[in-house]
């Protein structure tokens, strides 16, 4: 087998994966009291991570780069400054352009949050091991990120008119590429400075819109996205990448505590990402606390 279906493989994969890495760290939507996981609202630095209670999120997303992802979201366990939590993934991507079968991604997050103080902003840090696989190929390595700014809508001013804070994260990814059928190593994959930021986002007016969750009640918040992957270094060539910029409108709805639909805008196609489920998980008894 040539190298250039796998090289091909490694960059759809790398884009995937920085599209799901950064996300974990960048998703700005942890609920406070929600409907949606029945978990009463509690102070502590757990107070605003994405389910108090453990969570499965289901979502959707159509346009250049089409996905389906499965998120899990454990019960988090909570220390005197910070928060720590997993998150397991289940994704189907592909790139259009490619027009092949889907990339087939499960991601192992671990997630701690250190909430905000007068003095420094919030972070969030994240240590991920990545198993994906494609038509020819097989990608197993780790991702590391660390994102600070606004991540949390709940709690936020929401007013028409507010301009909330922004955010930066940088990632990095090391994996080695293998053979699909012989399981024979191929090459390396990394990206050391992945980076995603955010600019200051906008609040809109407070609408009823259709999800896929039914209508609701829900606020739009706009804002500039800025991805870039930056030299990767594919098997034995660096590709120099170009930023991408979107233009971003997350639907923020409240009763849920969560982002139900996103609006993506991205040389001048859209993408729009449709959160279609989040259940609790069942049994869950709330923030824990970790370990002596």
């Amino acid at each position: 087998m040539g190298t250039r279906r796998p090289f091909a493989l490694a960059c759809a994969v790398a884009t995937s994966l920085l599209a799901v890495a950064i996300h974990a760290c960048a998703e700005p939507s942890p609920p406070r009291a929600s409907g949606a996981t029945g978990t009463p609202l509690r102070g502590g630095p757990c107070a605003t991570v994405w389910f108090p209670g453990g969570a499965r999120v289901q979502m959707e997303s159509d346009g250049a780069m089409p996905m389906s992802r499965t998120g899990i979201q454990s019960p988090p366990t909570e220390t005197a400054t910070t928060c720590h939590t997993t998150v397991k993934i289940h994704s189907k991507s592909a790139l259009a352009a490619l027009m092949g079968p889907p990339i087939i991604t499960e991601q192992d997050d671990q997630i701690t949050i250190t909430p905000s103080t007068p003095t420094s902003p919030a972070r969030i840090d994240g240590h991920a091991v990545v198993n994906a696989s494609g038509r020819y190929g097989r990608l197993y390595g780790t991702t590391s990120s660390r994102g600070e700014g606004v991540f949390d809508y709940a709690g936020q001013d929401l007013r028409e008119g507010a301009t909330l804070g922004s955010e930066f994260v940088e990632s990095s990814l090391s994996f080695t590429i293998y053979a699909r059928d012989s399981g024979e190593e191929i090459g390396k994959l990394y990206a050391p400075h992945a980076t995603l930021s955010v600019s200051g986002r906008q609040v809109g007016r407070r609408q009823t819109i259709a999800t896929a969750m039914g209508r609701k009640q829900c606020v739009p918040i706009t804002y500039e996205r800025r991805t870039w992957t930056g030299p990767l270094q594919i098997l034995d060539e660096t590709v120099n990448t170009e930023p991408h910029v979107m233009h971003v409108t997350d639907w923020y709805c409240p009763s849920e505590g969560f982002v139900l639909r996103t609006d993506i805008v991205e040389d001048g196609k859209t993408q729009r990402i449709d959160t279609t489920e989040v259940t609790p998980l069942s049994g869950a008894q709330g923030v824990l606390g970790a370990p002596d």
